[in-house]
């Protein structure tokens, strides 16, 4: 129909269209709203297996160090630390040094 008023012509929708519309447009902002989601549930389930993988590293170092600070108040571990990285002797014993004639 034509606008006299203005000079325009207009068109009407019919209902039916209106309707199918507003659906597309619906199906089109759920279709957006679910992908969304899943891409950001993907993305908190990878963030979750690395969080995962350093508890396991973690745990394992925890591991490590608890052995060795066991170690560390073990009398025996202590005097072989002290002869093999410090080269220390004992009280009494003689520490001998082995040297090499270089070639002639």
């Amino acid at each position: 129909m034509r606008d006299r008023r203005r000079g325009e012509s207009r068109v009407r929708l019919s209902p039916r269209l209106w309707l199918a519309l507003a659906l597309l447009v619906v199906s089109a902002l759920i279709v957006t709203l679910f992908v969304s989601r899943q891409l950001e549930i993907a993305r908190r389930e990878r963030r979750l297996d690395q969080l995962e993988l350093a508890q396991i590293e973690a745990s394992q170092t925890q591991l490590e160090l608890r052995d060795r600070l066991a170690s560390a108040d073990d009398p025996v571990a202590i005097e072989q630390a002290a002869r093999e990285r410090l080269g220390l002797v004992m009280p009494g014993e003689i520490k001998v040094i082995f040297v090499e004639e270089p070639s002639r």
